[in-house]
């Protein structure tokens, strides 16, 4: 029986016992799982390894890459420019970018990137690892890429324009650069141990363990999109762990996720600091968008968030959530006041993406959870 470690409030036994099962049965080679309640820390659960040799174990301050997971925090942080009035997300972007309008970018506006909508759902091209760390060389892109479709008209998952596009309008307004500005606004007020940029000790960060089998796409477009995330070496080596990709590069674990996550699921108010109102939280889980995604398929979206869905269930009806490649996931519920992170090192991917036993028994558990306690 493998190690786990940490505590588990009674009230959430069964998500502990699934934890220890996955571990168990190598599901998982290593995980965190984290849960709050009301922002207070319910569950925080770690075990397994951290590395390829199995030898190592997976500590209390271990993080890992959560991909796409951070797209929460990227979220989050639109809203609150939206809150402080500094970024209307119906303006066109060339507002604030004016050298973004070419080739018909120049009506794209935000709420388009955070609806998946946007038109420019990949770069036209895929760029290195080095090319993607030099911020300005992939504005430069963003700024001459042709539009894949007319803004608004078609849904698109964008695996890494979503990130660079908010990122660099984050900067404009905000007048901080992206990850900074998470880091004064958000993390470091929250003490969450999310990093976009690791420049702390790299043994704490976990390998990753690589999928079986990638997802197909049956549209050329989804796979377009897709097909430019290239990694020419390991997700733990030193320069992708320093470089910054909005969508995709923070590295963390459930304990932190599920940190920031709370602010959304106690209604943007936390340990007496409101970080956003409940008119910009309660408009962030209303529906915005339910189309058929080139790559997800039926999506429901709030303002980025997942929404609760047929296709798509979440863990409760009021539930806002995103998940990242390979399987980490936050989760926040202003109703029931409940947040919870996963950060896994086995990646695994279904016929689909979002296909995934773990979050399918974490979720399913989580909404039993909140009925009893409700």
């Amino acid at each position: 029986m493998a190690e786990v470690h940490g505590y588990c409030d009674e009230r959430f036994r069964p998500i502990e016992e699934a934890f220890q099962g996955f571990l168990d049965s190598k599901v998982d080679k290593g995980a965190s799982l984290a849960v709050t309640l009301r922002g207070e820390p319910v569950v925080d659960l770690w075990g397994g390894t951290r590395d390829y040799e199995e030898r190592q174990p997976w500590e209390a301050d271990t993080v890992v890459r959560v991909f796409s997971t951070s797209k929460v925090i990227l979220m989050i942080t639109v809203l609150l420019l939206v809150d402080r009035g500094l970024l209307d997300l119906d303006a066109p972007i060339v507002d604030h970018w004016p050298d973004f309008g070419r080739h018909g970018k120049d009506t794209m506006t935000a709420r388009q990137v955070l609806l998946h909508q946007s038109g420019l759902p990949g770069f036209g091209c895929t760029m290195s690892m080095d090319e993607l760390d030099d911020w300005d060389h992939v504005m430069k892109v963003l700024e001459d890429a042709a539009l894949w479709y007319e803004p608004g008209t078609i849904s698109c998952y964008h695996p890494q324009t979503y990130g660079f596009i908010l990122g660099e309008l984050t900067r404009r307004v905000g007048d901080l650069p992206f990850d900074e500005y998470v880091r004064r606004e958000l993390t470091e007020p929250l003490g969450a141990d999310f990093h976009l940029r690791f420049r702390d000790d790299p043994t704490r960060v976990a390998a990753l363990w690589p999928a079986v089998s990638d997802a197909a796409f049956e549209s050329p477009m989804a796979a377009a999109a897709f097909g430019e995330l290239l990694a020419d070496g390991e997700w733990i080596d030193p320069e992708y762990l320093s470089s910054l990709n909005p969508a995709g590069s923070g590295i963390t674990n459930a304990r932190g996720l599920a940190r920031v996550g709370s602010v959304v699921a106690c209604g943007g108010e936390l340990d007496g600091r409101r970080y956003l109102s409940r008119k910009i939280v309660a408009e962030a889980g209303r529906e915005q968008s339910f189309e058929r995604d080139e790559m997800f398929g039926p999506l429901r979206l709030g303002l980025g968030f997942g929404l609760d869905s047929e296709d798509y269930p979440a863990s409760t009806p009021t539930s806002m959530h995103w998940g990242g490649y390979g399987g980490s996931f936050l989760t926040m519920d202003p109703t029931s006041g409940i947040s919870c992170g996963f950060a896994p090192n086995q990646l695994m991917i279904g016929e689909a993406l979002g296909d995934d036993p773990r979050l399918a028994t974490y979720w399913r558990l989580l909404g039993e959870i909140s009925k009893e306690l409700a």
